[in-house]
């Protein structure tokens, strides 16, 4: 990636390699989601970037979910939350990466009901786009 613009490492602004092509989460992983987002419903926007844990959910799981409101989930997608706890993301952390190691494995792409505990978050796998974003880095 570039930039038109330089910056500095810090203990808050560090570089995250992506996903590789055979990159796998387990189930129950913890993992980091970060952004500007509402806390939950009713919230208000933060102007502090936050990241806080959830944890990785099976596929089957999270379609078998999903499938009771019709939403469909596709192998280039992955879930995660919490499957009984209500999450802490709302509206405004699509886009921000979902992170595993300090690997970027996912970017986050919506939820349903600001991620109630029956719902979870929905990322794009970019381990399922590693060359496309490789060639066009």
């Amino acid at each position: 990636m570039h930039s038109s613009r330089g910056f500095s490492f810090s203990n808050s602004v560090r570089a995250a390699s992506i996903a590789g092509s055979n990159y796998n989460v387990a189930n129950n992983q913890a993992l980091w989601a970060v952004g500007w987002g509402k806390p939950s419903a009713g919230g208000s926007f933060t102007e502090q970037l936050r990241r806080f844990e959830v944890r990785s959910i099976d596929l089957r799981t999270c379609r078998s979910i999903y499938n009771e409101i019709a939403m469909t989930i596709t192998d280039n997608m992955m879930c995660s939350g919490w499957i009984n706890a209500s999450g802490k993301e709302c509206q405004g952390t699509s886009g921000g990466p979902l992170i595993h190691k300090n690997v970027i494995v996912g970017i986050r792409a919506w939820g349903e009901q600001c991620s109630l505990a029956r719902y979870p978050g929905i990322s794009t796998l970019v381990s399922r786009y590693t060359s496309w974003i490789q060639s066009n880095a």
